[in-house]
């Protein structure tokens, strides 16, 4: 989980090859924060090429260029131990892999490339090929399976269940599938809808009175669509030193919301993830329905289509026989043991095959289980208040993939990875969940196409159109330009420089590069897919820009004035949180300002604004100060996207 916030990788290819990588040889090499190895390999056409880098010490991050320098996919779990990479080349010629490390780590790692191969054409054995780093007997698997107009064409295990008993992954080994299991609760309230028990448009505080009144109504409908409103208690309860391994009290959700001071948002008006409300809904079925989640799962979903191999994870080290043990890498090599989510379950929680999960996806197109309401309201995607599609369900992705509707969810634990995906005009899907810490659920799209493919539109194509000269910027402009921004909710920055005409930029920890302008106000990085617009005021100025990499991001210029040593010693001092009860002491160390907390090692507090600060730990992205009438500094304002607004008072 380490990985929610936001991360861009703006290193400009390599203009020098590096050293040549070679089938089997390993090579090892050291990273420091601001240094990054490249390294070269010959691939032919419509191979399949696998290596992957042994991150013995430093955390890295790799990416794959291809001979025109463009990128070709970037890996970075969020773990030590050994990082895969692979691609299938689509014209031969000299591939570029730079290894960085992750937010200026240093240390020791050793890279090898495995195998470079004709890419299979035949389905099942390109499975086979791309499973190549997951199918090792020494290493935790991953389990598929794959639905074509109606019936299983492919099931299958790669590597080990249980390392310690040495038990193989099957097409059969129980899998924690995560927020997969958010349709699940779904379907379970649109049961009590079915029959009246309930309403989506109910407010919550009808079924748990306890949750705390804001005024004005949470609807179960605003739960499920994730727009209530509420504290994400995944992002939230981190900053009191709760890690993921560790047991809940099946209550706290209520907790939370018992504590929060205002709702984040309006409800419906704004989409945010929550697993918050999920929790919440799997505890008003068991008090509307007055059975437990585990007996209400299985004899209203799990038997009547027989789901004979499923249930739910309702307790910390709950025995679930068949079930895979999750891992993650070891300092030094090997795995350890690490623990799923317990009582998160209505968020999380159901533990599945992957031959029941074809049953599961079967029934949206058979409405065996929930008829034709409950699977219509599940796949309806939700609408904002202003008007905008959210783009899910309730409790479920919703959207169209190559020409198909495509109904789907990933799902990420402390260890076990998932993918669901489901097509109901084909009736065909796939589903793929690992207990591997490095595994990565981006691969389906491969398997899709292979399984898939007369049914799938082709591949938009970029269309690149016959212009006339480009409207460069001025050098007014250019000057208008230059400055740092900073990317809203991600602790990134970007600096923006000109020398003799050109504009460079330079991300966070990473090397500069060269942008070239397509326009007087948008500029596209040399050998990345990513771009940026810059927003002119009225009067000329640039205080606004949007990054163009995956999601759009927006930013924001920080005027061009640092920060002293003695204006950071204003901000010393114990701030409290009364809704979670923890405290950070910030202490200005070596002209930083760092902030400390009983369960977490000393991090850095960067400047961004007049009184804004980036947080050097994912789950506190941003922090704003704020001061009394005085001037004095009296308290700050942190968040992470998912959760905002949490504040602490200065004491």
């Amino acid at each position: 989980m380490r990985r929610i916030i936001l991360f861009f990788l703006l290193l400009a290819p390599s203009t020098a090859y590096g050293q040549n990588l070679e089938i089997g040889k390993t090579l090892t090499g050291s990273l420091t924060a601001d240094s990054k190895a490249t390294y070269s390999f010959l691939a032919q056409e419509s191979y399949f090429v696998f290596g992957y880098v042994d991150q013995v010490t430093v955390d890295v991050v790799i990416r794959v260029l291809d001979p025109d320098g463009k990128e070709l996919g970037s890996f970075d779990s969020p773990d030590l131990g050994p990082e895969p990479f692979q691609i299938t080349p689509k014209k031969a010629g000299i591939y570029t892999v730079e290894v960085s490390s992750f937010e200026g780590a240093e240390g020791e790692y050793a890279i090898v490339l495995v195998m470079s191969e004709p890419k299979a054409k035949e389905p099942k054995k390109l499975v086979d090929q791309l499973m190549t780093p997951f199918s090792s007997k020494d290493g935790p698997g991953v389990s598929i399976s794959v639905l074509k107009d109606g019936k299983i064409v492919f099931a299958k295990g790669y590597g080990m269940s249980n390392l310690t008993y040495d038990v193989p992954m099957t097409e059969n080994s129980g899998m924690s599938i995560a927020s997969v299991s958010k349709q699940f609760t779904a379907m379970a309230i649109m049961l009590l809808v079915n029959e009246g028990k309930v309403s989506l448009d109910d407010d919550v505080r009808k079924h748990i009175p306890e949750l705390k009144d804001f005024g004005t109504p949470v609807s179960l409908q605003n739960m499920l669509n994730h727009t209530s409103g509420y504290r994400e208690i995944l992002n939230f309860l981190p900053m009191a030193g709760w890690q993921f391994t560790d047991a809940m009290d099946p209550e706290e959700p209520i907790h939370v919301i018992e504590r929060q001071v205002a709702l984040q948002n309006a409800p419906g008006s704004e989409y945010n993830y929550n697993n918050t409300t999920f929790m919440l809904l799997a505890r008003l079925v068991e008090r509307v329905s007055g059975q437990s989640w585990k007996d209400f799962m299985t004899e209203r979903i799990f038997k009547p289509l027989k789901m004979d191999n499923t249930t739910v994870k309702t307790r910390q080290g709950q025995v679930i026989p068949g079930s895979s043990q999750g891992y993650a890498s070891a300092p030094g090599g090997g795995y350890v043991y690490v623990t799923d989510f317990a009582s998160a379950y209505g968020a999380s929680g159901v533990n599945s095959t992957a031959v029941d999960m074809t049953k599961w996806m079967l029934n949206y197109t058979s409405k065996t289980v929930g008829g034709d309401a409950a699977i219509t309201a599940i796949t309806t995607r939700g609408i904002l208040t202003s008007g905008d599609s959210t783009g899910y369900g309730l409790g479920l992705s919703v959207r169209k993939w190559r020409g198909q509707q495509l109904y789907t969810h990933t799902g990420g634990e402390t260890s076990h990875r998932t993918f669901f995906g489901y097509m109901p005009d084909i009736k065909s899907g796939i589903f793929m969940s690992s207990n591997h810490p490095a595994y990565g659920n981006g691969i389906w799209t491969d398997i899709a196409e292979a399984f898939f493919a007369e049914y799938l539109e082709p591949e938009k194509e970029e269309v690149v159109e016959e212009k006339g000269p480009v409207a460069e910027p001025t050098a007014a402009q250019m000057d208008a330009i230059a400055g740092r921004y900073q990317l809203v909710g991600a602790p990134l920055q970007i600096v923006y420089t000109i020398e003799e005409g050109k504009m460079y930029a330079q991300a966070t920890n990473q090397p500069r590069f060269e942008v070239t302008a397509t326009s007087d106000s948008t500029f596209t990085f040399v050998g990345v897919a990513a771009s940026v617009t810059f927003h002119y005021e009225k009067d000329g100025s640039v205080k606004r820009a949007t990054h163009h990499q995956g999601p759009d991001s927006p930013m924001e210029k920080i005027p061009d004035d640092p920060i002293t040593p003695e204006k950071l010693v204003e901000y010393e001092g114990t701030y409290y949180n009364a809704e979670l009860e923890t405290s950070y002491t910030l202490k200005v160390e070596d002209g930083k300002l760092m902030a400390h907390h009983r369960w977490y090692k000393p991090f850095t507090l960067t400047h961004t604004s007049k009184e804004g600060f980036a947080g050097g730990i994912w789950f506190v992205g941003s922090i704003e100060f704020d001061r009394d009438p005085s001037g004095a500094v009296s308290g700050f304002m942190a968040g992470n996207g998912r959760t905002r607004g949490v504040w602490f008072q200065k004491k």
